[in-house]
């Protein structure tokens, strides 16, 4: 609406006023996809400082058989826990590393799903079979 006093107009043409809407509905949907990613990446450092300790305990304690029995070991190499009303599954394998040293590979890997995604934490860790001199 234009107001008219003499030969001076006040007020806005359509135009400018579409610039305008359209200048604050991309700043509004920016803003609301910065809270959600940072919604998301809080939730995912959320469960992986609650799953890292298990996580380092099983790697631990692959090593620990690993030193001890060597290919003997037979450790669980899959399986599902859940914290936090939240389902983890997880997969462990080992592979020997070659020759005669006794060095072997532990791979670690847990996923959960956030949403539409799927997460995953994987660690690494080497162990080394010591030999008892008799």
């Amino acid at each position: 609406m234009t107001l008219r006093t003499g030969n001076k107009r006040f007020g806005f043409t359509l135009i400018e006023l579409m610039i305008a809407t359209v200048v604050l509905s991309l700043g509004v949907v920016m803003i609301y996809e910065a809270y959600f990613l940072s919604l998301y990446t809080f939730n995912y450092c959320y469960d992986y400082l609650n799953i890292v300790s298990w996580a380092d305990e099983q790697i631990w304690q692959a090593q620990d058989d690993f030193s001890r029995l060597g290919a003997l070991s037979q450790p669980e190499v899959s399986g599902a826990f859940r914290k936090n009303n939240k389902d983890f599954k997880w997969d462990l394998s080992y592979a020997s590393m070659g020759g005669a040293c006794g060095l072997y590979s532990v791979d670690l890997a847990i996923n959960w799903h956030e949403g539409a995604k799927t997460r995953r934490l994987t660690r690494t860790a080497f162990a080394l079979r010591y030999e008892e001199k008799k």
